[in-house]
């Protein structure tokens, strides 16, 4: 014990040190460029009045600047990405304020917005182009099947607190959109290659090319080979990753007015586990194993807009989704899903702007159980209609009021209303202040009714035990009624920030409730405690995101971000989980970045992320620094190579609750552009 605290007190001191010399050469680099070229020329992709200008779709479902948004919205643009270094959609996800993002595994992740983050988070409602990628078995996401080139990444939207009214059921926390670039915005090739010690190995190609008369397709391939993480022990975590994926986008402008989108990604991954011993009632199970866990799947999504006099417009998208997931030991599952969405957005009449939409899905599963996970019925089929309205009056020409409703029909808890009405004030051209009052729910999803769940727990001098926990058709929709409040400013052409504070009430959230002990005699003997899934946990949630960007010089930009919050969570009358209780602790109640773009003289870019994560302490995981790195150099505008070191200033920590280390890494990187 006495060595490992010598040993955590000497990285301490290490990182410290990492600290003030990064300061030290940081501040050189500055002095030194400032001296070089003293222009105040904007040599950043982006100027502070530029990046309130980005216009995005996600919060209203029309295109508006983001400074004009009247919601807590967030612009990861393609710049960040680059700059950034990350190498995939949930490292990127860290790159906006309030995003739990938390890292459990070689391919695992848990994220979350405002609260609730668990490897069963469903709060987040997550799109890729407007395509939704929350999973019906449990109402969350599987992130490990979430992958794009980034370098087709044009920005992903953030929005945090309830988008119900809009986007339908489980947008309850945040919504999050990524949108890639058109087919004719990223034309000819690129090769990216690289490696490192953590992330392999990596490599991606794509092609694009205008194939007709106003017809732009592209295509691409990338595939990675990730090591496998630290156990506490200092033992292999046996849990490297590995994945394909592959994909095309084609667009075709018919006129004008009417543009048609076709794209489609197909994907196959392989991460290497310790699986589940097999057991039988009555018996303890045999030691885990080595084994695979397999994942693959496709999608195909049509999209088609037509544009009408003024700003009115119609847009009609349908998508297919095939996804299947093998987890030894635990449950194999094929997903047949079918999506439509269409919305029009009708042209002003007088004061009043208005926007209706119906949507449909239907999912379909095939599950194969195991004495651990079982689903019972083994398939099922469930649909989902919906329609909204939405309505934005101009009250005067600062003024704007927005009222709208989505009622949405399901198969578990029935028809479910989400209105909400949001005011903005704009009293001035580069300040905007505006409230929000909304509810939204996350339904049920197939494992709140249809799983049993069977999970043996070793006892000395003890028959086997068993904890069963079984799904309920009598499981309602979890709820929320959210009071937001905001204030957005630029201040001349250097300074910007963000302000957005919420208070979140809850009700029906999910509960473990015991129903009693079952001794069965045998032979063999053993004992089931058993419960039942239930809705009997209230709480509230208050808090608030902090943003503000400042760009001292044209080549310089520091964004300060910094997140609150403080989740309180009751048992109702009637219940008696107090364990679930403790899942308030699994969300850190602060976190705080500074995110440094530096342009440097000889075609160099520096970028710096320095990170704080609060404990969570329901998992015992302590707080934790991060220091990000990522020094590019970019002789053209084809040519790119770069050296990113994630997590610098300490070997490894923790960062949720499964036991695995995540460990300082460097890689790599060439992509080169024809």
């Amino acid at each position: 014990m006495t060595d490992g605290l010598r040993e955590r007190g000497a990285r301490v001191l290490e990182s410290g040190r990492a600290y003030r010399s990064l300061a030290c050469v940081l501040l050189a680099v500055l002095a030194s460029s400032a001296a070089a070229q003293p222009s105040l020329e904007n040599l950043l992709d982006l100027s502070i009045e530029e990046l309130g200008e980005i216009r995005v779709r996600t919060a209203s479902r029309r295109a508006e600047p983001v400074s004009r948004v009247p919601a807590a919205v967030h612009v990861i643009t393609a710049e960040d990405i680059r700059r950034s270094g990350v190498t995939s959609l949930a490292e990127a996800l860290r790159l906006a304020p309030g995003v739990e993002v938390a890292r459990n595994g070689s391919s695992s992740w848990t994220i979350s917005m405002r609260g609730f983050n668990s490897d069963l988070s469903n709060k987040l409602l997550v799109l890729i182009d407007g395509r939704s990628v929350y999973s019906p078995l449990y109402a969350g996401v599987f992130w490990d099947a979430q992958d794009v080139l980034l370098a087709d990444i044009e920005r992903i939207e953030v929005i945090g607190g309830p988008g119900g009214t809009l986007w339908g059921s489980n947008a309850v926390n945040g919504v999050v959109n990524i949108v890639t670039y058109a087919a004719r915005e990223r034309q000819g090739g690129l090769v990216e290659l690289g490696g490192g010690n953590e992330e392999e190995a990596f490599a991606a190609f794509r092609y694009g090319a205008q194939t007709g008369e106003n017809v732009h397709a592209r295509a691409y391939v990338k595939s990675f080979e990730r090591d496998s993480t630290e156990r506490l022990d200092g033992s292999d975590g046996v849990d490297d990753w590995r994945m394909r994926q592959g994909g095309f986008r084609m667009s075709w402008d018919a006129s004008p007015d009417v543009l048609f989108t076709l794209r489609g990604d197909a994907y196959s991954g392989e991460q290497r586990s310790l699986v589940r011993g097999d057991f039988t009632l009555g018996t303890l199970p045999g030691p885990d194993r080595p084994g695979e866990i397999d994942v693959s799947g496709h999608n195909v999504v049509a999209q088609w807009l037509k544009r009408l006099d003024g700003d009115a417009e119609w847009r009609l998208q349908l998508y297919y989704d095939h996804t299947e997931r093998d987890i030894p030991g635990t449950y194999r599952e094929k997903r047949d899903t079918f999506d439509l969405d269409f919305q029009r957005h009708l042209r002003p009449l007088g004061r009043h702007d208005l926007l209706w939409g119906v949507t449909a899905r239907s999912s379909s599963d095939d599950i194969e159980s195991t004495t651990f996970a079982a689903f019972e019925p083994p398939s099922r089929s469930d649909q989902t209609y919906g329609a909204f309205l939405q309505d934005r009056i101009s009250l005067t020409d600062e003024l704007e009021l927005t009222v709208g409703t989505k009622l949405e029909r399901n198969d578990y808890s029935g028809t479910e209303h989400q209105p909400s009405v949001r005011l903005a004030w704009a009293f001035t051209q580069t300040q905007l202040l505006w409230a929000a009052a909304s509810r939204a729910v996350r339904i049920p999803a197939r494992l709140n009714e249809d799983l049993v769940l069977t999970a043996p727990v070793a006892l000395p001098n003890m028959p086997p035990v068993y904890i069963r926990v079984a799904g309920s058709e009598d499981f309602e929709a979890e709820e929320l009624e959210a009071y937001e409040l905001g204030y957005r400013a630029r201040v001349g052409e250097r300074l910007s920030f963000d302000v957005a504070l919420f208070r979140h009430d809850y009700n029906k959230l999910f509960s473990q409730e015991p129903l009693g002990v079952t001794a069965v005699p045998g032979p063999p003997a053993y004992i089931v405690l058993d419960a039942v899934q239930g809705n009997l946990i209230e709480g509230e949630a208050t808090g608030g995101t902090f943003v503000a960007t400042w760009q001292p010089l044209g080549r310089l930009r520091f964004q300060l971000q910094y997140s609150r919050l403080d989740l309180d969570l009751g048992l109702k009358p009637g219940g008696h989980d107090e364990g679930r209780l403790g899942i308030a602790g699994n969300s850190p109640e602060t976190q705080a970045a500074l995110y440094t773009n530096l342009v440097l003289p000889l075609d160099l870019n520096l970028h710096v992320g320095v990170r704080h994560v609060d404990e969570l302490p329901n998992l015992g995981v302590p707080s934790y620094d991060a220091v990000d790195l990522s020094l590019s150099w970019e002789p053209s505008e084809r040519l790119r190579a770069s050296l990113t070191v994630m997590n610098a200033n300490d070997a490894c920590h923790l960062e949720f609750g499964d036991g695995h280390y995540i460990e300082r890494s460097a890689l790599v990187r060439v992509v080169w552009t024809f």
